[in-house]
């Protein structure tokens, strides 16, 4: 499991509701993939510095879905849940 390393902060993006997409599994872990073998061509001779790198941008993206995934679970705790996800679905 990757933590924030001491003194870092998970980047916040905000997206209206309407541009809130979830990727396919598979795209997840080729965007892991990718951002794993571009630090390690960056830091060919230091590994723990490309996995402290690629830790930091995966932590970043895990930090959003965590948040987008509380914000989820908030309106089905609701008690208006049906007409809150409704309004979460609908384009613009």
């Amino acid at each position: 499991m990757s933590t924030l390393l001491s003194g870092e902060q998970p980047v916040e993006i905000v997206r209206p509701a309407n541009q809130t997409s979830v990727r396919p599994p598979v795209e997840v872990s080729v965007a892991d993939m990718v951002t794993l073998g571009l630090a390690l061509a960056a830091h060919p001779d230091d590994f723990p510095a490309a996995v402290k790198e690629y830790e930091c941008e995966m932590c970043e993206r895990t930090c959003i879905a965590g948040r987008q995934s509380a914000h989820v679970q908030e309106i089905l705790a609701s008690p208006d849940a049906s007409r809150k996800m409704l309004a979460f679905f609908q384009p613009g």
